[in-house]
């Protein structure tokens, strides 16, 4: 429950909620002074309860800390924003008031911008005699703020760089009008969470007005639509365009709506559907059955955004709205009779940046996480290779030409799925057009799309919508997905460990002690460095079940090298020298592992093991690098075959190995915790690393450093992956 640091403002006596309205009498003026443990600035709390009768004239304040009542009222509404504001809204601080139909409005302002919620009465209204409460949470840590009615949250705004709300005046002022009673206001020097604003608001006003609960996943099949709906879907009618918004997301039966151009209709669109609502910027929105439980402010607010949605518990997607540029226009290319190689060449200056840039904050994103299901949706403005083909040479708005359009080539090599393409792949039996049914004397073309990284999740449907009874509301199309949950493939589990001989920190050379560490996790492969022997090799082969195969390093006559333990099949593929500036000798070694097991016949992935040189001398920096080209060189299947790479590199993450490493297309696994694996038993640095590759092809479940601080001066580091398929 919250615990108010300020119960600064009790006006009147808190009544029942059913109390007639006339049993009080109007609340005269009164002001809160802000107490110093509350900071305006920075994240706070404030809700406020408040009973109206009588439809009010103007914008009245309810509460507000700045000068709200002296700015003209205006009607805002153009193309990109809807509805009543005052002038005042710029203003920095914040107010909630009332619009003329009885619906509460919110604003904050900092001085220069202004964020509004202007939702309607059959949703958020207050007009109707009963006691209701209004607040809002600002999350400066997570730029965001929260809007709640009657303890259910019905808003999440982006802050979109929107500075502090504290005033000069230092006070909130409450609204005296007649037949207006306002009671209960406080402040919280935190930040609300939605469940604590609605046992909060059960308290206060008893548990049969508790909001219900919104929807829990019942495990049918998940529809997804990306829409750009122009201009708040206004063009057809301030009110009849957004009514037709609403009846084709509901007739499509979609659980998360990925919105372009919302353009002010959001609360008006998610509160007749009664959808939880994220609003990352004028333009682009979410919208979902299901709760929003956290937000991604990735790139910039008006061309990208998303949100984690939880289905149930325990089961999540990551879905984010994209807009980018509509220029250059492809029509006046085509016109100019502009080469394949001009389209991509003009694409990629704007559009083909701007994915580059996405995508260069989304993809550390998911990487740093467990694989979920991750859906982006909306209106690329952008044409794609699977469309452009020598199979739809002949259609009329390619002009005989194929074109490899750079957007959708950077979301396939990062390995999302164009869903509409999963489904139709012949784009001329299926061209999907989306722009424009508005517009059919315009160069027609599939520019809006959902993509998705799909995990355990099967794209079974996808379809495009441009129908509605009394005509369609937008100049786009929308794409409506569906997305089923399979059964989950199994995982790859794959262990790295230089074993220091079997030696421990204890000084004591034990092999069982080795193998326990090993089997704690079970995994399928692993990668050993600092094998005494071939003996040594064979004996942990033995102790832990698994096949082994031992790696000698040049001259040592199967006396020094690494292993590779694996409980799958596998077939030799051979070992390779590396270079050394040290006394020591070092080597690389590689089989290919049959995986068909575990994903399905013909699955196999190119698995290598190694050991970089270990001095900070130039020579042996250098030789480290050079270890690379020489492993690329004699064991690398190529960046687009399936390949893991196990060993003790002796370098940090970041350092040149690892930067040139990543350049040949490994991935290093950061899920937000530091591995660190060597110094035992207080290791101090990672030098020990499972990378797979390529990226697009695994989904990353887990990385962890395994708990063994005595066995050995290394700790065991464990990737666990499915192979995306």
């Amino acid at each position: 429950m919250i615990q108010p640091l300020l119960l600064a403002l009790c006006l009147i006596p808190s009544p029942p909620a059913s109390l007639p309205l006339g049993a009080q009498e109007a609340v005269s003026p009164a002001e809160l002074v802000i107490g110093d443990d509350v900071d305006l600035d920075g994240s706070f709390s404030f809700f406020v309860s408040i009973r109206l009768g009588v439809q009010p004239e103007g914008l009245p304040i309810v509460a507000s800390n700045k000068d709200w009542e002296s700015g003209e009222v205006r009607d805002y509404t153009t193309n990109n924003s809807y509805g009543l504001g005052r002038e005042s809204g710029t203003r920095r601080g914040f107010a909630l008031s009332v619009l003329p139909d009885g619906a509460w409005t919110w604003n904050m302002g900092d001085g220069k911008a202004r964020l509004d919620h202007r939702p309607e009465v059959a949703d958020q209204g207050v007009g109707d005699g009963v006691w209701h409460e209004l607040g809002f949470a600002v999350d400066r840590a997570n730029g965001i703020v929260h809007l709640f009615f009657d303890g259910r949250r019905v808003a999440i705004h982006d802050l979109q760089g929107l500075g502090g709300v504290a005033s000069e005046q230092g006070t909130v002022r409450f609204g005296a009008w007649e037949g207006a009673e306002i009671k209960d206001a406080r402040f919280l020097a935190s930040v609300a969470s939605p469940s604590e604003a609605v046992d909060a608001f059960a308290a206060r006003f008893g548990d049969e007005r508790r909001p219900e609960p919104q929807a829990v996943w019942d495990g049918r099949p998940l529809k997804v639509l990306a829409w750009n709906i122009w201009h708040g879907g206004r063009r057809k009618g301030r009110d009849e365009g957004v009514q037709r918004v609403v009846e084709v997301i509901e007739e499509s039966g979609a659980d998360i709506v990925l919105m372009q151009e919302t353009y002010g209709s959001g609360p008006r669109i998610s509160g007749r559907l009664g959808f939880d609502y994220y609003l990352r910027s004028s333009n682009l929105s979410i919208m979902s059955r299901y709760p929003i439980k956290d937000v991604h402010r990735m790139y910039q607010g008006f061309r990208f955004g998303g949100a984690t949605i939880e289905l149930r518990p325990g089961t999540t997607v990551e879905a984010y709205s994209l807009w980018i540029n509509y220029l250059p226009s492809v029509q006046k290319e085509l016109e100019a009779e502009a080469s394949p190689e001009q389209l991509v060449a003009e694409d990629d200056k704007t559009r083909g940046k701007e994915m580059r840039g996405i995508l260069a904050e989304l993809m550390p994103h998911l990487d740093r996480g467990p694989a979920v299901p991750v859906i982006v949706g909306g209106d690329f403005n952008s044409g794609s290779h699977l469309d452009w083909t020598e199979e739809a040479t002949e259609q009329e708005n390619h002009g005989g030409r194929v074109v490899t359009w750079p957007v959708s080539v950077a979301m396939a090599r990062e390995g999302f799925q164009d869903t509409f393409r999963t489904r139709h792949p012949s784009p001329v039996s299926h061209p999907g057009l989306t722009w424009s049914p508005e517009f059919p004397e315009s160069h027609q073309e599939r520019i809006d799309y959902v993509y998705v990284r799909a995990g355990d999740w099967e794209v079974v449907d996808s379809k495009v919508l441009s129908s509605h009874p009394r005509g369609w509301p937008s100049d786009h199309a929308a794409v409506l997905s569906t997305m089923q949950l399979k059964e989950p493939a199994p995982s790859l589990d794959v262990l790295s460990y230089n074993i220091h001989y079997g030696i421990g920190m204890d000084k004591k050379l034990d092999l069982e002690r080795i193998a326990g560490a090993i089997l704690s996790r079970k995994p399928h492969i692993v990668g050993l460095q600092e094998i005494g022997n071939k003996a040594m090799a064979d004996e942990l082969g033995r102790l832990t079940g698994m096949k082994a195969v031992f790696g000698a390093s040049k001259g040592s006559d199967d006396g020094y090298g690494d292993a590779i333990l694996c409980n799958l099949p596998f077939e030799w593929v051979g070992n390779v020298s590396l270079p050394s500036a040290s006394s020591s000798r070092y080597q690389a070694m590689a089989v290919d592992v049959d995986l068909s097991s575990l994903y399905g016949e013909g699955a196999r992935v190119r698995f290598i093991n190694t050991h970089f040189d270990w001095t900070d001398s130039v020579g042996s920096k250098e030789s480290r690098r050079a270890a690379v080209r020489v492993i690329e060189k004699g064991l690398d299947p190529g960046a687009q075959e399936l390949a893991i790479l196990t060993g003790d590199l002796n370098a940090i993450p970041g350092s040149a190995p690892l930067q040139d490493l990543a350049e040949r297309g490994w991935h290093l696994t950061e899920l937000g915790q530091p591995m660190l694996t060597w110094g035992a038993p207080n290791p101090t640095k990672q030098i020990d690393y499972v990378l797979p590759r390529p990226r697009s092809a695994w989904r990353i479940l887990n990385a962890e450093v395994l708990d063994e601080p005595v066995a050995s001066d290394h700790y065991p580091v464990l990737l666990s992956l499915r192979l995306a398929r």
